[in-house]
């Protein structure tokens, strides 16, 4: 062989072991990355269930009052800076925030709420906590909570998540705030109106004018307003809808350990919703409850209005046993928050949803 077909040879041997060394560390670089979009990380700051750096932030053995409130979402946001974001929904008739956080990084979104009903406050802790076991399961070295792969899940949704949305009816049970004078108050523990003794859950414009429940004026619960849509916080509700495509709704009540997931207004898309809270019931413990069909019962309801303003799942959870006596104006009912709220089988009820619209 010649001198120059030797350097030849040389050179061509040269530019094939840097092509075949490039192309290697292409492979491992994308393996790499998909290895890390489809598998949470080994290490972390948070590890599984046990593992002394799992956190343990959320206090249930009390209520959250408004003050509170945002002081608990902060320290889950410092805690878990990645996963949580801090907004303002909107405000109250008194002016007080709505608070609203983000619990993902996904594309798909959901809105889950709590409180709307002043005397169920006890949703807010539920949702406090939820949030923070599912941020210690995404941390964690499996990914998981329960059957569930929080880790995926939260990296395909972001979840809306407004753990009161009656913080002047939550100042009311809670603080010894008081309703407008015109406001009928037959017994505290039972207010779940807003400040001026409107039942957000009875205010949004679904069969509104067909509610005939006996209750014409402001009270602690059941008056549907002078008009549809009148109330601030049902507003900020609305336009939060309006202005985000979430696939589903979980509005989260305390009491029956049940589901409503329906009504007769319009049936079109009821099997559709059924299947939809049968998984969260199956993953849950919950009852699934048949089609709602008196208006005085699913008119004005938050999830109702979702459901037919957009043909989209959306469900009422409620989440205590229907023996178990809500005493709304102390701390007597997180004396055993765990077993009030059923929150082994209950705190599945999230995943579950998001696990369903993935189907």
């Amino acid at each position: 062989m010649s001198d120059k077909a030797f350097r030849l040879s040389l050179s061509f041997l040269s530019i094939f072991s840097a092509f075949v060394l490039t192309v290697g560390a292409l492979l491992n670089i994308f393996t790499a990355i998909n290895n890390k979009k489809h598998h949470p990380p080994i290490e972390s700051t948070t590890q599984i269930e046990g593992a002394e750096n799992k956190t343990n932030i959320i206090n249930t053995s009390s209520p959250e009052s408004f003050d509170s409130l945002l002081e608990a979402v902060t320290v889950l946001k410092n805690h878990f800076p990645d996963l949580i974001k801090i907004y303002t929904a909107g405000y109250s008739e008194s002016g007080r925030e709505i608070i609203m956080y983000t619990l993902g990084n996904g594309e798909k979104k959901a809105l889950v709420t709590g409180a709307i009903h002043a005397r169920e406050h006890i949703t807010t802790k539920y949702l406090l906590k939820v949030t923070e076991d599912y941020c210690n399961a995404f941390y964690s070295a499996t990914g998981y909570y329960g059957n569930y792969n929080i880790y995926n899940l939260l990296n395909e949704y972001t979840l809306y998540i407004i753990p009161c949305a009656n913080p002047d009816g939550l100042e009311i049970i809670l603080s010894n705030d008081s309703p407008e004078k015109n406001v009928r108050v037959s017994e505290l523990s039972e207010y779940k109106a807003n400040k001026n003794g409107v039942d957000l859950n009875r205010n949004f414009p679904i069969a509104w004018n067909y509610i005939d429940n006996g209750v014409t004026s402001p009270a602690d619960y059941y008056f549907k307003g002078y008009e549809s849509g009148s109330a601030k916080e049902t507003q900020v509700l609305m336009n939060l809808c309006l202005e985000n495509e979430f696939l589903f709704l979980l509005s989260v009540h305390i009491k029956g350990n049940l589901i409503f997931w329906g009504d007769t207004y319009k049936t079109d898309n009821n099997a559709i919703y059924k299947a939809f809270a049968e998984d969260i019931c199956n993953a849950s413990g919950f009852l699934i409850m048949e089609p709602t069909k008196k208006a005085k019962d699913y008119g004005g309801g938050f999830e109702n209005w979702f459901r037919h303003q957009f043909n989209r799942p959306g469900v009422c959870i409620e989440l205590s046993h229907i023996e178990n006596i809500v005493k709304p104006c102390g701390s007597e009912n997180y004396s055993d928050f765990n077993s009030f709220v059923n929150y082994e089988k209950s705190s599945n009820a999230i995943a579950a949803a998001m696990a369903s619209t993935n189907k």
